[in-house]
């Protein structure tokens, strides 16, 4: 699976590329291993990094970069999941 938090990746289809990630942590033993390893190899992610890692629960931080963003976490994560 591609990173899709890899900078370097072209995303012709973000929406696939998530679905792809989302169906892959939830069949993984450990998600939160599986994301943190993904996210470490982009720069832009630490500030998520940080804040999981200093006791922010990874919804809480999903959540409010949803509201950062105008994004309703629910419609989010059902547009993915469907």
């Amino acid at each position: 699976m591609a990173n899709p938090f890899n900078n370097s990746n072209k995303l012709n289809n973000p929406t696939g590329n998530i679905r792809e990630l989302y169906r892959a942590m939830s069949q993984s033993t450990n998600p939160y291993e599986m994301f943190m390893r993904l996210a470490s190899q982009n720069p832009n992610m630490q500030p998520i990094i940080n804040a999981i890692k200093s006791g922010s629960s990874p919804e809480s931080v999903f959540k409010s970069m949803c509201q950062q963003r105008g994004i309703n976490p629910q419609e989010f994560v059902n547009s993915i999941t469907k």
